[in-house]
C-alpha cells in the first residue's frame, strides 16, 4: 500500500512535540467528563503527593474556575459532576488504602467551588479552560489586612507550560474577582465508609450538610494569661493545627491561631480519631505541653506521639495559655 503524503509530517510532528497529557483534542469543547477528569487528575495527583509514610492524604477542597459562558452552560450539572467526583474519589480511596494503614483526611467535609473568570492566576481563562485549584483543606477568607505579601496560598494547581499538576504559591488576592455563587458551591461531609450511597448532590441538601459541617466537631475555649485575653474556636476539621499567630499562617482555616509569644509556630496538633471516637494531641514545641497536669512528650515531625484527650480536657502550653475542649 502506498503510503500517504501526509503520513510523514505526522510521524515528524510527533518526533518533534511533546505527546499531551491532556487526552481532550486542543481547543476541544469544555464538556462535563473533561472537568470530571481535571477533578480526578487533581484529587490523584494530591494522593501521591500528600500521603505521608503510613497515613494516605488527600485534597478535599476544590476551586474550578471556567470561563462565563461555559460556566452558565455547565451550571445544571455541577451537581451531577460533584457527585461523580466523589463515587470516583472514594473508589480510588479504597484502592490506596490498602497500601496505608490509616485514612488521614484534614477536614471535616469536601467542598467544590465553580466561579466564572476570564483570567486566574495570570493566566487567561479561555472557553476551552478548566483551572482545577485543589487543597487539602479550605482557605479562610481574605482579610483586608496589610500583611498581602505573605497573604498566599500552598496548592495543587495544573500549569499551562508543563500541563501537569503541581505543588505552588498562588496569592490569594486573585480570588477576589472571583464570584463563588451559591447554586455553584457544594459541601458534602466527608463519608469514612468511603461511599456516596443516598447522597443527593444538590444545593438544597449540600445548604443542610454545610450547617451540620459548621455546628463543629468541638468547642476548644482559649485564655492567654500574658495578655488576659480569651477566645472560642469551632473545629469544623478533623485535624487541627494550633500555632503562633503568625502572617504567614492566616490563610488556613483548620489552624487555631494564638496571640501570644509563649505559643510555639507550629506548637501542637489536635485530631479527631474516627477508630477509636475519640480527640487526641501532639505537641511539636521545645515548650512545655500539659494536658490535665500531665506534661506530654515531643513529637518531631511526621512523626506525631498522639496523646488522648477527654471531654472537657483541659491543655496547657508553655504554663501561659489554657485551652479547654469540649465535645459537641
Amino acid at each position: 500500500m502506498k503510503k500517504k503524503s501526509g503520513d510523514f509530517f505526522a510521524a515528524l510532528k510527533s518526533i518533534i512535540l511533546p505527546e499531551s497529557n491532556d487526552h481532550r483534542p486542543a481547543n476541544g469543547p469544555v464538556t462535563n467528563n473533561v472537568i470530571l477528569k481535571e477533578l480526578l487528575d487533581c484529587f490523584e495527583n494530591s494522593c501521591k503527593r500528600e500521603s505521608v509514610g503510613k497515613s494516605l492524604l488527600f485534597n478535599m477542597h476544590y476551586l474550578i474556575i471556567l470561563h462565563p459562558e461555559v460556566y452558565e452552560e455547565r451550571l445544571p450539572s455541577l451537581p451531577i459532576i460533584v457527585k461523580e467526583a466523589l463515587k470516583a474519589f472514594y473508589n480510588n480511596l479504597k484502592r490506596y488504602k490498602k497500601n496505608y494503614e490509616e485514612l488521614s483526611p484534614v477536614s471535616f467535609h469536601w467542598q467544590f467551588r465553580f466561579a466564572p473568570g476570564t483570567d486566574f492566576n495570570q493566566e487567561k481563562i479561555a472557553t476551552d479552560d478548566v483551572r482545577v485549584v485543589g487543597m487539602l483543606t479550605g482557605l479562610k477568607p481574605i482579610g483586608s489586612g496589610g500583611n498581602d505579601r505573605h497573604n498566599t496560598a500552598k496548592v495543587t494547581m495544573k500549569s499551562k507550560a508543563t500541563n501537569v499538576f503541581d505543588k505552588m504559591d498562588i496569592n490569594l488576592d486573585v480570588l477576589r474577582h472571583l464570584h463563588f455563587a451559591e447554586n455553584g458551591t457544594f459541601t458534602v461531609k466527608f463519608n469514612p465508609e468511603l461511599n456516596v450511597t443516598n447522597v443527593a448532590v444538590t444545593n438544597n441538601t449540600v445548604q443542610k450538610t454545610a450547617r451540620n459541617a459548621d455546628a463543629g466537631l468541638a468547642r476548644i475555649e482559649c485564655y492567654m494569661a500574658d495578655k488576659s485575653k480569651e477566645l472560642v474556636y469551632i473545629m469544623k476539621d478533623t485535624e487541627i493545627v494550633i500555632a503562633r499567630k503568625e502572617p504567614e499562617n492566616l490563610g488556613y482555616s483548620n489552624y487555631l491561631l494564638i496571640e501570644s509569644g509563649f505559643v510555639s509556630n507550629p506548637h501542637a496538633r489536635i485530631r479527631w480519631n474516627e477508630a477509636q471516637q475519640s480527640f487526641q494531641i501532639a505537641s511539636f514545641s521545645n515548650n512545655e505541653t500539659r494536658v490535665n497536669e500531665t506534661v506530654i512528650a515531643k513529637s518531631e515531625a511526621g512523626d506525631p506521639r498522639w496523646f488522648d484527650l477527654t471531654d472537657k480536657s483541659q491543655v496547657l502550653l508553655n504554663g501561659m495559655v489554657t485551652l479547654t475542649l469540649k465535645q459537641l
